[in-house]
């Protein structure tokens, strides 16, 4: 077993397709790494804190704060994936999986109630895209904030009729699946990407290295993410 321990920050969001990825990450850089799961905001809250965080990803603002202040390079803040909105249904519900904006929009004003996360990046977003659509008014009393990870958990309990998510997550929740995937024109996806503290030993380098491999982009893509650049 490699002897040096690497702590990596986790969005939430991205969790499975890390964790799926971590025993070839630990043996392309050789070293062991000790996840830390949690919302993207909180990601960057606690390199902010100065609790200990060698390699993490979270959405490109957040990182670009933690450059601002000093915490990353500027050279160690590569882009990783992209994920997109996406709504789940519990399995086996039968139907289309919807892609249109319209049909969005019609699934959104017909449900019951909604679930998404209040304090994530996907529950923003969700809002945010909401409003642009003038749906406030006629969804969002139906719409419930919750923790991380809570929305597809209670959709799968047929405890809410959706859960507004990353397909990510919705792909990797045993019980949902997806009945709506947000479209491009929308601009609902969530951006991550990845950066290495300078704190970190140099071994955080070639994690990074692993992890924005072209070689990695055909399994990313199949676990709903897909590579973007950085603006």
């Amino acid at each position: 077993m490699p002897s040096q321990e690497l702590v990596i920050l986790v969005p939430l969001a991205i969790k499975s397709v890390i964790g799926s990825l971590r025993g070839c990450i630990e043996q392309a850089a050789g070293v062991s790494l000790r996840p830390v799961h949690d919302l993207n905001p909180a990601i960057a809250e606690r390199v902010f804190s100065g609790r200990r965080g060698d390699i993490g990803l979270s959405n490109p603002q957040y990182v670009r704060q933690l450059t601002d202040a000093g915490y990353v390079d500027r050279a160690a803040h590569r882009a990783f994936g992209r994920v997109r909105l996406a709504v789940a249904r519990q399995h086996g519900a039968g139907g289309p999986v919807v892609t249109g904006t319209k049909e969005i929009v019609a699934l959104l004003t017909s449900a019951q109630s909604i679930g998404y996360t209040g304090a994530g990046t996907s529950g923003r977003t969700f809002l945010g895209v909401l409003g642009r659509l003038g749906l406030v008014a006629n969804v969002a009393p139906r719409c419930r904030p919750m923790g991380g990870g809570a929305p597809v958990l209670a959709v799968a309990a047929g405890e809410i009729e959706f859960a507004v998510a990353p397909l990510t997550t919705i792909l990797s929740s045993p019980g949902v699946e997806p009945a709506a995937i947000f479209p491009d024109e929308l601009e609902t996806h969530i951006d991550m990407s990845v950066f290495v503290t300078r704190t970190a030993v140099p071994e955080a380098m070639a994690v990074l290295d692993f992890l924005t491999s072209p070689e990695l982009d055909a399994q990313l893509a199949a676990n709903g993410v897909s590579r973007f650049e950085l603006g």
